[in-house]
């Protein structure tokens, strides 16, 4: 079986758990999102996701525009290479990169209005690679967000550990990971949220890749506190013209 028929196995097995897990105190949500990546040198890094968040419980449509800058630097012990950018080339991961960035959020179509957001943000990610390929990855992030028509401050503090493998299948590639993020609230003065996601990611074409997995979140200020989300996300990968064959990548 090819790395395609593989992923797209994937995706059926989400689709049918999500479908078992959809019960009383849980809600079954579908997240398509687009994200595009322009990598101006072998250190910086500009990208928008544009995620959409779809509510079985009421049919609302939040939609979210997020811009950042990607700053990275160091080598690893161990070259960790990814084939992310198109299914020629490789890159090769720098250890350590920040990013800051912006997001604007607001719901859309018949409850339009009934949600608002502004952040600013600012992470730090950490990359530790393994024997047999495997990657480690740590993330801290600080969210800085003002909510609703009135503009409530409030502040999250986040912590992400992943997991991921790449394997090769000529010039395709399928990138599977799990990760478990939770969240400090300033509201709650506690953590309120966490995320458990597993999925993967495969390259498709020149400069694309396609993204789908399976999001559980527990969160106590959540009208249902069981959350099982499908996320499907469209990577499109641009960079400046004229690099080398094999480069460095955030």
């Amino acid at each position: 079986m090819n790395l395609q028929k593989k992923f797209s196995l994937w995706i059926f097995l989400c689709f049918g758990t999500i479908t078992i897990c959809n019960g009383q105190n849980s809600s079954f949500e579908l997240w398509p999102e687009v994200d595009i990546w322009y990598r101006l040198n072998t250190a910086w890094r500009l990208s928008s996701f544009i995620p959409m968040t779809k509510y079985n419980e009421n049919d609302s449509r939040d939609l979210n525009v997020y811009l950042h800058v990607d700053y990275a630097w160091g080598n690893t012990k161990y070259a960790i290479f990814r084939r992310l950018m198109d299914q020629e080339r490789e890159q090769m991961l720098k250890d350590w990169m920040v990013r800051g960035g912006l997001m604007k959020g607001w719901s859309i179509g018949k409850y339009a209005g009934d949600y608002t957001e502004e952040m600013i943000f600012a992470e730090v990610h950490k990359r530790i690679p393994l024997k047999g390929n495997i990657l480690l990855s740590h993330r801290f992030r600080t969210d800085t967000r003002w909510l609703g028509e009135d503009n409530n401050f409030s502040y999250r503090f986040r912590y992400r550990v992943m997991v991921e493998k790449e394997f090769k299948s000529g010039k395709s590639s399928i990138v599977p990971y799990v990760n478990i993020e939770p969240y400090w609230d300033s509201r709650y003065n506690k953590i309120v949220k966490t995320r458990f996601i597993g999925g993967a990611t495969t390259t498709w074409r020149d400069r694309y890749a396609i993204e789908c997995n399976l999001t559980y979140q527990y969160d106590e200020t959540y009208n249902t506190e069981n959350l099982y989300a499908l996320n499907v996300i469209f990577h499109i990968f641009l960079e400046r013209s004229g690099k080398s064959q094999k480069v460095s990548e955030q």
